[in-house]
């Protein structure tokens, strides 16, 4: 064989091995506030995945607004990287926090809000990035959930 046969079989035999399906964000879970404060918030939600792909995804480089009662908290990270299991549909646990910013005296109504009611709607909205074998792709996102405090 020549060279440029090897080369296209050796394409070929790759570009079946790197089809790829659309991970399904299934809804959240649950989620809990570790810490509600001046300072930031943290949290842990508890998102349901499908992944249909033969291979893992790891999910990076998040960019993402953290929302209390439909106000922008500032911008929020993850604590952890994530990595989705190959031909999974499962629960993932995403510990994450959100320093406010310092121009957010509107926050203030929502806190007080929060405080007296017992319980916020936390938003989550951006775009991760995510990466398996030599692909990678930002995806974007947006969850919410009312978020009982007491617990």
């Amino acid at each position: 064989m020549n060279r440029n046969s090897v080369a296209l079989l050796c394409m070929t035999l790759l570009s079946g091995c790197m089809q790829y399906s659309d991970v399904e964000f299934k809804g959240i879970q649950g989620a809990r506030v570790g810490r509600f404060d001046t300072g930031g918030i943290a949290a842990t939600v508890i998102v349901q995945v499908h992944n249909p792909n033969s291979f893992r995804i790891t999910v990076t480089d998040p960019d993402m607004d953290l929302y209390l009662n439909d106000v922008v908290v500032g911008k929020a990270t993850l604590d952890s990287a994530l990595t989705l299991e190959r031909y999974s549909d499962r629960t993932y646990t995403l510990p994450l926090h959100a320093v406010l910013a310092k121009d957010q005296a509107n926050l203030l109504p929502v806190f007080m809000a929060a405080a007296f009611n017992g319980s916020v709607k936390l938003g989550v909205k951006g775009t991760v990035l995510g990466k398996a074998k030599m692909l990678s792709k930002r995806v974007p996102f947006e969850m919410e959930q009312q978020i009982d405090l007491g617990r």
